[in-house]
């Protein structure tokens, strides 16, 4: 049988267990999660004959985005420790692989050419807990760049919607269904199927040199529930492009994306 002495020995041991976890608890880093996608256009494939053998040809320098970046955390220079970085690897027209970092403060993180050893991008995050962050080339070469970070979480596309984002220098218009948007750049629309509705038509259209509104996209939208249906709004950066304004769709599976 346990004595009074002896629950107030237990009960110390308790309370001293409870405030060791609450302290671990708040010490926890939080981290947040963080994809890429560069938006352009591949250069053309050539390839040239050489002793009788087919070589393909290199891509132009700076026609290509960084093959592999490395993701770090903005901090002061006079900080004690610096992050370790996390690398990702990148491919145009494709989302990175999600890296998990500490969550920065401020909200910021820096992309570093492996390759080069420079620095090649510093951008803000979103402000949830997951981040995809829309990279395009706004000059000659990759690495004169832009960015938009947007929210990359389940609850910035819930089912029964899908997203356009507009990343173009110039403002789109959309026909959704029956309904008529005007889309400025640097600025999305979440978009909702109308209730019971399998299928729904898609047009994005741009304005010519003419003053024409010509269509760079012309779908029927599925309103799949297992799937995330975005499209993201570009300028085309190759003289030769089919049309100045480009759409680049991007569906996924819900099960891969963050809460």
């Amino acid at each position: 049988m346990m004595t009074g002495h002896g629950w107030k020995k237990r009960s110390a041991v308790l309370g001293l267990l409870l405030l060791a976890a609450a302290a671990a608890q708040d010490t926890a880093v939080e981290e947040v999660s963080l994809r890429v996608l560069t938006l352009g256009n591949r250069v053309p494939f050539t390839q040239v004959v050489r002793d009788g053998v087919r070589h393909e040809v290199d891509p132009p320098e700076g026609s290509l985005p960084p093959r592999e970046v490395a993701v770090g955390i903005v901090v002061p220079d006079e900080a004690a420790t610096q992050p370790e970085e996390k690398l990702l690897k990148l491919r145009l027209g494709e989302v990175s692989g999600p890296v998990r970092i500490p969550r920065p403060d401020p909200p910021a993180v820096t992309l570093r050419d492996q390759e080069a050893g420079k620095l090649w991008l510093k951008q803000g995050l979103a402000a949830g807990k997951s981040t995809l962050l829309l990279v395009w080339r706004s000059g000659k070469s990759w690495d004169d760049t832009r960015s938009l970070a947007l929210d990359d979480s389940s609850a910035a596309v819930p089912p029964g919607t899908a997203r356009v984002v507009n990343v173009a220098p110039v403002e789109v218009k959309m026909i959704w269904g029956e309904q008529r948007y005007r889309l400025l750049p640097g600025k999305s629309v979440v978009l909702r199927f109308p209730a019971g509705s399998k299928t729904i038509p898609l047009e994005i259209l741009y304005t010519d040199a003419a003053g024409t509104l010509r269509p760079c996209l012309s779908i029927t939208a599925e309103a799949d529930p297992a799937k995330r249906n975005q499209w993201f709004v570009y300028r085309a950066d190759r003289a030769d492009a089919r049309t100045p304004v480009q759409v680049l769709p991007f569906a996924e599976a819900r099960t891969g994306v963050s809460p």
